[in-house]
């Protein structure tokens, strides 16, 4: 089974001869041409099966300088043709390239309030939506408009299976309920319908970049064939997390922060853990990854050795990885 077949199966609901595994991290605002290398390197250094892009030469909105609550009312949607998007597009459009079919692919899209906080600074972001909060949600209304043209033109031209949403601002103690349905939901929820209308292999990114616990029923609701959140950070592993998300195909499972893990412990723990999780969580509607993207130091080999291991698992006749196909998960 090769890697595209396996994420396949898996994402149908169908039983696949191992796990798949999904790992990401950022390269840093590289040139064009060395993006694509590097996306690449790393997908051949570690044999991973879903290769998810993550562009860092795109990661801000374009905005003058020092942006005014006047200047940005006075903002309008860059529109499709902007090198904002169509290099984006090009981009992964090269990368599938590369990759000659071979995997699965995703394509990242924050949404409209983390890309405000991306690029304003996430005191500037609170201080704008605070004080000037119809500037604040108009700036956010023009990124989502050019987000989901982001996200049409990748899903249709790129070769690209789905789009990787990571919501942020639910964290506990940044926003009340009523602030975050007014403020950041109507946004946030009209990017991941353009996803969803183009796609039904996305997935849906719990955030827990500041280390903080989410609230996480404000996002359970959306529509995302996949799932991944910090397990750390939740304190809610995979089995929970079947539970939690039903019907949700669950990708995570080892904590990306440095010196942990992952990062630092040797091949034979790494090994233990990898079989550990696929006991835990069950072999069917799972990809191994991690709570985030893994740091830029992260040895290649680290995620090799998680291969290795699912790959010895899968040659055991040991139900628990080798389950037959009648017995899938929720499609």
């Amino acid at each position: 089974m090769n890697k595209r077949q396996r994420v396949s199966r898996i994402l149908a609901g169908k039983a696949a001869d191992r796990p798949p595994v999904c790992f990401w991290r950022h390269f840093g605002p590289l040139p064009p041409q060395e993006t694509v290398r590097a996306h690449i390197r790393f997908f051949e250094e570690t044999d991973m099966d879903l290769m998810k892009m993550m562009c860092d030469e795109f990661f801000t909105y374009p905005l003058e300088e020092k942006p005014t609550p006047a200047s940005l009312l006075r903002l309008h949607p860059l529109g499709s043709k902007h090198p904002y998007i169509r290099g984006q597009v090009e981009r992964a459009t090269q990368i599938n390239e590369a990759l000659r079919g071979e995997a699965f692919s995703l394509y990242n899209a924050f949404s409209p309030y983390a890309t405000m906080k991306h690029t304003l600074g996430d005191g500037e972001s609170m201080a704008l939506l605070r004080q000037a909060p119809e500037a604040a949600l108009h700036l956010m209304e023009v990124i989502c408009e050019d987000t989901c043209a982001l996200i049409e033109g990748i899903l249709r031209e790129s070769g690209t299976d789905g789009m990787m949403l990571p919501l942020q601002g639910a964290e506990e103690g940044r926003f009340t309920r009523e602030e975050y349905l007014a403020w950041i939901a109507p946004t946030e929820e009209r990017v991941i319908a353009c996803a969803d209308s183009l796609s039904a292999n996305n997935l849906m990114h719990l955030c827990g970049w500041e280390g903080v616990p989410n609230r996480l029923d404000w996002w359970s609701h959306y529509p995302a064939r996949m799932v991944n959140w910090a397990v750390y950070v939740e304190n809610l592993d995979l089995a929970q997390g079947r539970r939690r998300f039903p019907g949700r195909v669950l990708l995570g499972g080892f904590d990306n922060r440095p010196g942990m893990l992952l990062h630092a412990g040797c091949q034979a723990d790494i090994q233990a853990e990898t079989a550990r999780l696929v006991r835990e969580a069950g072999p069917q509607a799972l990809i191994l990854g991690a709570d985030c993207s893994v740091p830029e130091d992260l040895e290649p080999r680290r995620i090799r050795w998680i291969v290795q291991a699912l790959e010895e698992l899968s040659s055991q006749p040991d139900e628990s990885i080798q389950e037959s196909e009648n017995s899938t998960a929720a499609p």
